[in-house]
């Protein structure tokens, strides 16, 4: 099982990091295409638009997460019967859940232009394009539910695989139609098309890989048991909520105080960030499943052992990323767009040290959700977004974008980043979570002195250009591994790590043998 876990895990991160790779290149490639077909207004309502639709994910009610919780057990012991009857409830409450995005998103027509602060210069109208974003966030929910049990699993790749095809055939289409008729709304026709595509290519698989699902007779779920799921999800809305409003409350602030094409400017900032959140989810949500099935049968002492390594193998991926994107995204944006487009060093501060929250949050966020802890904390991110509201409609008038961004990462780290390991500690490890706060606070230490001297050094290099970026992120990788691996090599977990790579490399060269 041991094994069967780390290939599992393994497999979906590689294949992830490929397929993310590809996909990334591919959004750059289309986005810069975009900017030389349409320009920034038609980047700002897309990134305004964009913003509104995800806030409205919350609609989702944390639904598939509790799904998902409740199969580990029975994929664990091939209960199909079980597997059955939630995967007919999940495809119930989703086709619920459609229907109520699609309602609340027309809700928000009339208040539109109360969002945007002066109407974008673009010959489409902005109702029709805000409709097209909404139908594509709509239909998802129709064909979504049977990636749930290949996610459980622990088949994810399948859904990587499955989603960079898509994503291929997307963004070439698009990419063709910018340069044939410069059109945004045959643009968002195709997006919509392609959600469908793949959502009905993964429900296909999910029929031939697991063809039992297709039963008609199956066993419904009873009441007590259902009243149990929505007792979960009802904390899960909460905890859903408050995130969705944390992280989807920028651009429409921005857009409300600073103006549409504020909002098309950080874009391009944001679909950086974004791809590597993408790019790194991926590689980490390859494990989830794994984590999962891991707190189903291991001891205390092993979730909290595994939990530290996940935590310190974070630090290395996210504090080495957030440094070297918030001294090097600038220069990427010079050469990729040009000066004109560049928003300064403040906004990259801001954004590399809301990715080091969110990251180190991982561990937190999968470990409450494998180990079914809905209940504890839900009300947590909901006072984080209301105080981020509040703050960044504060810093906002002071400091402008920077106020909005910088709101975000504090919010999230004092609040959420402060209670939720108390409650995990409390409630899965019976231990005390001083021992997590001290390995925080020493990370974020040495990231923090990390990036002052990556910066410092950089900073002697005269070069600029395409040449200039390459040299500076070598400079970067080499000090930040050396920092880190200095500050943390006599730790157990740099042990572990140390010893569980050398497994996997062994094992690797072992097959191709």
């Amino acid at each position: 099982m041991e094994e069967s876990r780390t290939k599992n895990s393994a497999r979906n991160a590689s294949i992830a990091v490929i397929s993310k790779i590809i996909y990334i290149i591919l959004s750059f490639i289309c986005r810069t295409i975009f900017i030389i077909t349409l320009g920034s207004e038609y980047l700002g309502i897309n990134g305004l638009f964009t913003n509104i639709l995800t806030m409205l994910s919350f609609a989702e009610l944390g639904i598939g997460t509790a799904i998902i919780y409740k199969m580990y057990k029975p994929i664990a012991e091939n209960d199909k019967e079980r597997i059955k009857t939630l995967i007919h409830f999940y495809k119930k409450a989703y086709s619920i859940i459609g229907v109520i995005v699609l309602i609340i998103g027309l809700s928000i027509i009339p208040f539109l232009n109360n969002i945007i602060k002066e109407p974008p210069n673009i010959s489409e109208n902005l109702i029709i394009i805000y409709i097209l974003f909404l139908v594509d966030s709509s239909i998802s929910y129709f064909f979504a539910y049977k990636k749930s049990i290949i996610t459980g699993h622990q088949k994810e790749y399948i859904i990587s695989i499955i989603t960079l095809f898509t994503t291929f055939v997307l963004d070439v289409s698009q990419i063709i139609i910018l340069f044939l008729t410069h059109n945004y709304i045959l643009y968002l026709v195709l997006q919509i098309m392609a959600t469908m595509v793949n959502n009905i290519i993964a429900s296909k698989m999910a029929n031939k890989m697991y063809p039992y699902i297709k039963d008609k007779e199956y066993t419904k779920l009873d009441k007590n048991e259902q009243k149990n799921i929505f007792k979960d999800v009802k904390s899960l809305f909460f905890y859903q909520l408050g995130y969705v409003l944390s992280n989807g409350t920028d651009n429409i602030i921005i857009s409300k105080f600073l103006g549409v094409l504020s909002v098309g400017l950080l874009s391009n900032y944001t679909i950086v960030t974004s791809a590597l959140k993408k790019l790194l989810s991926s590689i980490f949500n390859g494990i989830t499943a794994s984590i999962g099935n891991l707190n189903t049968i291991k001891e205390k002492a092993k979730k909290e052992s595994i939990f530290y390594q996940i935590m310190f193998i974070l630090f290395f991926v996210y504090g080495y990323i957030s440094v070297a994107m918030s001294l090097l995204i600038n220069k990427f944006i010079t050469v990729w767009l040009g000066q004109s487009y560049v928003l300064g060093i403040s906004i990259s501060l801001a954004l590399g040290f809301d990715f080091y929250v969110d990251g180190m949050r991982y561990v937190n966020y999968t470990y409450r959700n494998t180990l079914g802890l809905f209940k504890k904390g839900s009300f947590m991110p909901i006072i984080t977004s209301i105080a981020n509201v509040i703050l960044s409609i504060i810093l906002v008038n002071y400091i402008g974008m920077f106020g909005v961004l910088i709101a975000t990462g504090i919010t999230k780290m004092f609040i959420l980043t402060a209670y939720e390991p108390y409650f995990i500690h409390k409630n899965a490890f019976e231990t005390s979570p001083k021992r997590y706060y001290k390995s925080y606070i020493y990370y974020l230490f040495v990231t923090i002195l990390t990036f002052i001297v990556c910066g410092f050094i950089i900073n002697l290099v005269p070069l600029q250009g395409i040449l200039g970026f390459i040299v500076d992120g070598l400079i970067i990788t080499v000090i930040v591994m050396i920092i880190f691996i200095l500050a943390t090599f006599k730790t157990l977990q740099f042990k572990q790590t140390k010893e569980t790579l050398s497994l996997i490399l062994k094992r690797k060269l072992k097959e191709n043998r």
